[in-house]
């Protein structure tokens, strides 16, 4: 069975950091949501935006199962990144987490690893990084939504067993093909070092400039592959893994899906980490953008369907809002079991900040992004309340920069960040 974070065995100077962690989790789905926030629209119910009734959020069809979390959510409207506006449709997946142009010559980090830079050292594991479809993708259509602090993107995890194995596995072979993993790669990393040095000696200033850039992201590698060298003597959390679906598979995606948030719960309980990106849906054509047709039986993928609701077309939104409701169903039950798991005083939920959205309008419309943001109570976020933020010129970056104070992360500006958003603060 799982060992809870147990206060009263902590060290006194850590039972604050210990008892109430404070966590971010970054959730996308590409191409964008059913959404009309036109009242007389036919399709208005299947509307992934909630209506205002009697002062409280009431959610409509696509997104009922969130209505028992109303008084723990926040909803906004009229946030994006204005350097992404004008780019590619298909390629703001890229840019959702970091608020940078895909084709900029400068990317920022993720938000995700701009916190777990600061406080990823409290933890085994500094973030997360985890995806549907798994891998990088290419610049422009990405597979992942975490970048480091280079700018560069950071592979997405879709091997629910790998994932499992890392975080939770103790067998006593495998941890020692870790051992002797980190100690393969050391190696490897003090050659390139020592090569790079070398080679900083042959060539002119400019050149320098760019390999000394290269060299400290090796060196970034190099302080984590002497973490997890650390932590590969302290054995792993023990956890009950009989009721995780391991071996699913996109054949059966709401079991894999579910999966994928019960491990995500998993290692925030463990503080196994704090932070986690997980690409619920890439821009890419592939066996998840033909899921819902082959497994939910809707009438085409994603993408088409994107397409589609953003006609006039009722049952278009419809079967869009279908699909959305799909994913509400999961992350309900996922922010569900959050807030039903106490913790210090309050639960997990209250602990963590959940983001979840898109980053189209309608369809490859980078502007007006539908966002929700859930939990964080105890970091200061009060909620339901839908903010209307299309007659402010206040970048989706803003709302990044006051997540990151809120966790504890001494940021005055993110990426093109111009202030906080105060409306959400209590």
């Amino acid at each position: 069975m799982m060992l809870p974070q147990l206060e009263s065995l902590a060290d006194d100077s850590n039972a604050a950091s210990v008892g109430h962690p404070k966590r971010f989790l970054g959730l996308y789905v590409g191409h964008g949501f059913a959404i009309t926030l036109n009242d007389n629209h036919p399709a208005r119910d299947w509307s992934w935006y909630p209506r205002i009734v009697d002062g409280r959020l009431k959610f409509g069809r696509s997104m009922e199962p969130m209505q028992p979390l109303a008084g723990q959510i926040s909803v906004f409207h009229g946030l994006e990144h204005p350097q992404v506006v004008g780019t590619n449709g298909h390629s703001s997946a890229d840019s959702f987490l970091t608020g940078s142009n895909p084709e900029g010559s400068v990317i920022s980090p993720s938000i995700d690893q701009v916190a777990a830079n600061i406080h990823g050292k409290k933890t085994r594991f500094p973030s997360l990084v985890l995806g549907n479809e798994g891998g990088l993708g290419a610049s422009g259509s990405s597979l992942t939504l975490s970048y480091n602090g280079s700018g560069r993107a950071i592979p997405s995890n879709s091997n629910l067993i790998d994932i499992y194995n890392r975080l939770f596995n103790s067998d006593p072979q495998l941890m020692r093909n870790e051992k002797a993993m980190f100690s393969r790669n050391a190696s490897l990393v003090d050659r390139v070092l020592s090569s790079a040095n070398s080679l900083k000696q042959r060539v002119g200033s400019s050149d320098n400039q760019k390999i000394q850039s290269y060299l400290e992201a090796v060196r970034a590698v190099e302080k984590n592959i002497e973490r997890m060298q650390r932590w590969s003597e302290t054995p792993k959390p023990n956890i009950d893994a009989s009721q995780l679906s391991l071996k699913a598979t996109v054949n059966e995606p709401a079991l894999f899906i579910q999966t994928m948030y019960d491990l995500i719960y998993l290692a925030f309980h463990t503080d196994s980490t704090r932070f986690a990106t997980y690409m619920l849906q890439s821009m890419i054509d592939g066996p998840w953008n033909d899921m819902p047709r082959y497994a939910l039986g809707l009438p085409q993928g994603h993408h088409r369907l994107a397409h589609e609701a953003a006609g006039a077309s009722p049952k278009s939104l419809e079967n869009l809002g279908t699909y959305d409701r799909f994913h509400a169903e999961l992350l309900a039950k996922f922010l569900l079991r959050m807030a039903d798991t106490p913790e210090g005083e309050g639960t997990m939920l209250d602990n963590t900040i959940v983001f979840y959205g898109t980053s189209n309008s309608k369809t490859h419309v980078n502007k007006d992004y539908p966002l929700m943001v859930a939990g964080g109570s105890n970091l200061g976020l009060k909620h339901g309340i839908f903010h209307d933020m299309s007659t402010s010129d206040a970048p989706l970056s803003n709302l990044f920069l006051t997540f990151l104070q809120q966790l504890d992360v001494s940021a005055n500006r993110f990426s093109d960040s111009t202030g906080i958003i105060k409306e959400i603060l209590v």
